[in-house]
């Protein structure tokens, strides 16, 4: 080769270096969640280097509240996630207990402790917009989790479930009812954005049918309130062709219920949870489970994370998996797990098998 063929390919591979060092940095380059399970819904992006700082930083969270076991575990998945990090100096999650002033007084405590980035799941909009404002205001980027859009100024929302989760079960129902029949609904905590939007999505996926929702009830997704409702209604002697829930630990509260008292099951809806897949698998109820990713706190920290990073990030995304069906609930149950485990899970192999052994 000669010498000036050797330069002129030296320079090509300089100049290809440079271009590849030059070229914007892009949204899209960041991976909060693998396998398509977080999709952007917005084209509007942060600037590159917009929050950038040195670390190590300090993460907060506010979370409205825990009370079941997928909250448990997308906070280890948070933690997990903030472990990874070697940026990440200190990580401080508080819940509030849904308790709305609680939430107030976790938020003010966290900025007087100047963390580098807020992360919160507000309670409701309401709750959470003057919270997101007053975080805003100090200059650093808040990550919300929740469907609020431009009710909050956050700097990235990350939303889950919602309306999808609430319409993917009411659509099963309204099929396998052929559109028509008396229908329970057990919600979930009340007040609670994410609990709203499921509901309405149940609602409007069943507009224009003939199905009739005769007994509607707060089960707060926690098994034991919702077996003594369930126990309840069945006493109660109210027909019931099928029953909608917003969680499935209510889920399988009633299947119990029902099965203990020597009632048919009927048509009810589930969720992505083992506990919930080793029940339907075990009695062949008709069911479709919508999934929820507790990945999901992963996806914040990430979040944060690329922000103080100085990297550009959507302003908002978007996680709806395909639901579960009865055809594809083999590849999804883990019978080596116990009932605590929610899918999909970022957490590696060795840790789901040390926290959810049964």
């Amino acid at each position: 080769m000669s010498h000036l063929k050797f330069r002129g390919l030296r320079w090509i591979g300089v100049l290809a270096t440079t271009v590849a060092l030059c070229a914007p940095a892009l949204a899209a380059d960041v991976e909060l969640l693998p396998n398509n399970l977080l999709t952007p819904t917005s084209k509007e992006q942060t600037k590159p280097g917009q929050f950038k700082k040195a670390g190590p930083w300090r993460v907060g969270v506010s979370f409205g509240g825990v009370g079941n076991t997928w909250i448990v575990q997308m906070i280890q998945e948070m933690r997990h996630a903030a472990a990874q990090d070697k940026n990440i100096g200190e990580f401080i999650f508080v819940e509030a207990n849904w308790q709305a002033a609680k939430q107030v007084a976790d938020v003010e405590d966290l900025l007087t402790k100047k963390v580098d980035v807020l992360i919160v799941g507000p309670i409701s909009s309401a709750i959470g917009a003057p919270l997101v404002e007053k975080a805003a205001k100090t200059g650093i980027p808040v990550v919300v989790f929740g469907a609020f859009g431009k009710a909050m100024n956050s700097t990235v929302e990350l939303v889950g479930a919602g309306e999808v989760f609430g319409r993917q079960g009411g659509e099963y129902l309204r099929k396998e009812l052929d559109g028509k029949g008396n229908v329970w609904a057990f919600r979930g905590v009340a007040g609670v954005e994410e609990e709203t939007l499921r509901y309405n999505g149940f609602r409007k996926s069943i507009e224009g049918s003939s199905m009739k929702v005769t007994k509607e009830v707060f089960g707060d997704w926690n098994y034991a309130k919702s077996k003594q409702l369930c126990e309840n209604l069945v006493l109660s002697g109210d027909k019931v062709d099928g029953i909608w829930f917003s969680g499935a630990e209510m889920t399988r509260a009633c299947i119990d219920v029902f099965k203990e008292t020597g009632k048919p099951l009927v048509p009810m809806t589930g969720e992505g949870n083992n506990g919930f897949l080793r029940v339907w698998k075990a009695t062949g109820v008709k069911s479709v489970a919508p999934q929820f990713t507790p990945g999901l706190g992963a996806a914040m920290v990430r979040a944060a994370a690329a922000l103080l990073d100085g990297k550009p990030l959507y302003r908002s995304y978007f996680s709806s998996p395909p639901a579960i069906t009865q055809a594809d609930l083999d590849k999804f149950y883990r019978p080596d797990l116990n009932d605590a485990y929610w899918l999909p899970s970022t957490l590696p192999e060795p840790t789901l098998k040390e926290l959810f052994r049964r």
